[in-house]
């Protein structure tokens, strides 16, 4: 994998969803962003791209391990960046 690059992601995701019908876009932005945190290589540059440094108060609970913390950084970022349709 090249680098990780939260701002590619994040245009990639956009274009699908403004370019395509999602019945419910909040679980296909959980299932792309599931999609990303399968490898713990890929995690680790997702947290470094995304500079998360503090995950104690977050709304999926207590992480335990490095895909959920990937997880919740990128979520932020998209949920932070993205302009999600109604």
């Amino acid at each position: 994998m090249e680098r990780f690059d939260k701002y590619e992601f994040l245009r990639d995701l956009q274009d699908e969803l403004d370019n395509s019908y999602h019945e419910d876009v909040y679980s296909f932005i959980h299932h792309e962003i599931d999609n990303e945190c399968v490898y713990y290589s890929d995690c680790f540059q997702i947290i470094e791209a995304c500079g998360m440094t503090d995950w104690k108060d977050n709304e999926f609970g207590n992480i335990t391990n490095i895909q959920q913390l990937a997880y919740v950084a990128l979520y932020d970022f998209i949920i932070d960046n993205a302009e999600i349709p109604a």
